[in-house]
């Protein structure tokens, strides 16, 4: 339902509701009430994690594949007074989770283009923000275990997303509970290199990247990279086995970390959460805030044409913290 399906004598008589004294919902709601989710049962063998929810009557789907990207690593020169060395960096610049967003074709024809492309936007800018390179993670999910072959060969995680009824509301939400869900229920299979690089140093001793006496897991030779060509000669790491059948595998390290999102809607001198169609269409702004069970907060966004304060935003980020943390225990157990 877009603004356009209410009258104005509608939006009024929901707006007089909202705001008044002893604020009342059409639903029998209080203001930060949120309703429940209903998580469907779904599995299938062609997606490592899946989630399949409704909040009230929207309905939406988050399906998770892990896919192989192959990848040249470029050398990178450091020049200081000691000299210049030369490394490879141990993962790829580019981002190591992928977003696509779709709608049922009954959508198309009850919502307009652009609101279908807004949604789709803001989903994949506020999923690009959550998970962009931060050193050794990629958000709240750790670097390390995207390393297929050292330098070659890496794990992408690919999230599709599908709505399938925006009628109850609350769909950026319920987008994000079903993302949670389904990275939670992620399970990336066990691998083992059929060959590994070995490095041959010019005084004839050799270091494996498999490890060595002091290093026996290989750890040094992930988190220093490539030394120069001009040190040693290389073989480089053929390919790598699946050790693990469908559904089984190694859960994503920092899925606890992984962030929900809460829509904050600024009324009068307080918030609504969790509207439904016809409470989002009467309201003219919100704040939707990305927060993880720790209370850390990944990201921030205002939707809408209306204009807030510095201190509503502030405060709405507060409240949006506080029920996400809550949300994400939920969604957890």
């Amino acid at each position: 339902m877009s603004l356009a399906t209410l009258s104005r004598a509608e939006r009024s008589y929901i707006l007089d509701g909202l705001l008044d004294a002893q604020s009342h919902r059409l639903d029998g709601r209080g203001l930060k009430d949120f309703r429940s989710f209903e998580v469907k049962a779904t599995s299938t063998p062609q997606a490592d994690g899946i989630a399949h929810l409704m909040l009230g009557s929207t309905e939406v789907m988050c399906g998770v594949k892990a896919e192989v990207e192959a990848y040249q690593a470029p050398r990178v020169q450091c020049h200081s007074k000691s000299g210049t060395e030369s490394f490879s960096p141990w993962i790829p610049p580019t981002p190591r989770v992928r977003t696509n967003v779709e709608f049922s074709p009954a959508l198309l024809h009850e919502h307009s283009a652009v609101e279908l492309s807004m949604i789709t936007s803001t989903v994949q800018e506020m999923l690009s923000a959550c998970f962009r390179e931060q050193v050794d993670r990629f958000g709240p999910l750790m670097a390390r275990q995207f390393i297929l072959v050292p330098y070659a060969k890496y794990w992408t995680l690919y999230l599709d997303i599908y709505v399938f009824s925006w009628s109850g509301g609350n769909v950026l939400d319920a987008l994000f509970a079903a993302v949670f869900l389904a990275l939670s229920n992620t399970r990336l299979p066990g691998t083992k290199m059929l060959s590994t690089d070995v490095a041959k140093e010019r005084n004839g001793s050799a270091e494996a990247a498999n490890g060595t006496a002091d290093d026996p897991m290989g750890m040094k030779f992930i988190t220093r990279g490539k030394k120069s060509a001009s040190a040693q000669s290389t073989s480089h790491a053929l390919d790598f086995a699946l050790e693990d059948e469908w559904g089984k595998g190694y859960a994503l390290d920092g899925r606890d970390e992984m962030p929900v999102c809460i829509s904050v809607y600024p009324i009068g001198e307080t918030f609504l959460l969790d509207p439904t169609l016809e409470e989002e269409s009467s309201l003219s702004v919100s704040i939707s805030v990305l927060a993880s069970a720790s209370g850390r907060l990944y990201g921030v966004r205002q939707r809408g044409d209306g204009e807030i304060t510095l201190h509503t935003l502030h405060k709405a980020t507060e409240v949006g913290i506080q029920y996400a943390q809550q949300l994400a225990k939920t969604l957890s157990q």
